[in-house]
């Protein structure tokens, strides 16, 4: 086995396990980063990304994370091994003095991993915006000295009306303040709703865990896929008493549930009691289209909303974990 690293074009051509993959791949990024692949006998058995970041210089990710099932546990382990340490040593070279990972680039695109494959009553297929990867991650991970840096759970909650209580008096307190909520208006590319969702997003997420500065181009490019296929009447924006967007919520129906999977709220409104209300309008919107279960999406431990979902726990049908690792750079 030995690990190759890849030129642009290859990193394009042959990186890339969909489309979507490809697509981001191919944007002219102005950070640094590098692809490579292991190979054995000739045939690609895993991968990994290496990038620097634009906000913390001595912060470097990992990320497309991927070793091939091959049933040799040995074989497996040492590609996992060597496609680590060699992400490790390209960032080193940049400088980097801890890394963190899996994220693909950055928290704008997929990252994080499933801690818990094998536990819980969940008992179905991983949803579609679930983060992938194999079920081994975590213990090659840990292996190679990573620990869990932050955690993120999704959890279903069964009789939505019996969860409305636990929101209905955010919910009131809000609407006698003069908040509302209007559809989003997703009409492609030009949309001006996209640029609403992209400031809203600047703001909200500026300060957050792991951010990194994104421009509008790549914004609109890069998302407008993804809100092509995801966006549906149930999203929303909040809106304050003037009738200004300062918050979405953006949800959408998976199998026989309603995801609730953003709230982005400007800072200056995060503590104005507005996840409440955005949950509650939400679970309205599930019992008005006879949905009777809702899905809190990779919420992360210690979010707003997770303390008030607490509240629900006895409702709760199933929980999965997720984490995002990180590891000092000897």
């Amino acid at each position: 086995m030995h690990i190759r690293e890849l030129d642009h074009q290859e990193s394009v051509e042959v990186f890339p396990h969909n489309e979507g993959e490809r697509e981001l791949i191919a944007y002219p990024f102005d950070f640094d980063r590098a692809h490579f692949i292991a190979l054995e006998d000739g045939r690609r058995i895993g991968r990994i990304s290496a990038n620097t970041s634009k906000r913390d210089p001595g912060r470097g990710y990992f990320g497309f994370f991927h070793v091939e099932e091959t049933g040799l546990s040995e074989s497996e382990d040492a590609c996992a091994r060597a496609l680590l340490s060699y992400a490790e040593s390209w960032l080193r070279g940049k400088g980097a003095s801890h890394i963190v990972g899996p994220v693909n680039y950055s928290t704008l695109f997929d990252y994080r991993i499933r801690l818990d494959p094998e536990e819980g009553d969940s008992g179905k297929e991983p949803f579609f915006w679930e983060p992938s990867g194999s079920p081994r991650s975590r213990v090659w991970f840990e292996r190679e000295g990573y620990q869990v840096f932050e955690e993120y759970h999704s959890c279903a909650y069964r009789n939505v009306e019996r969860v409305l209580p636990v929101s209905e008096k955010r919910y009131e307190e809000a609407i006698r303040s003069g908040f509302s909520t209007r559809p989003i208006r997703f009409t492609g590319g030009n949309s001006p709703d996209l640029e609403i969702l992209f400031r809203i997003n600047s703001r909200a997420f500026q300060d957050s865990f792991l951010a990194e500065p994104f421009d509008l181009d790549a914004y609109r490019t890069l998302n407008v896929p993804k809100y092509t296929k995801l966006l549906s009447d149930f999203s929303f924006f909040i809106l304050n008493p003037e009738g200004r967007e300062v918050g979405y919520f953006f949800l959408f129906p998976d199998r026989e549930s309603l995801v609730w999977k953003t709230l982005a709220l400007f800072p200056e409104y995060q503590k104005a009691g507005l996840a409440g209300f955005g949950i509650h309008h939400a679970l309205k919107l599930a019992l008005d289209r006879g949905i009777s279960s809702v899905v809190s999406a990779l919420i992360r431990r210690g979010a707003p909303s997770e303390a008030l979902l607490s509240r629900a726990a006895p409702l709760k049908a199933w929980e999965r974990r997720y984490g995002v690792f990180r590891k000092t750079l000897g």
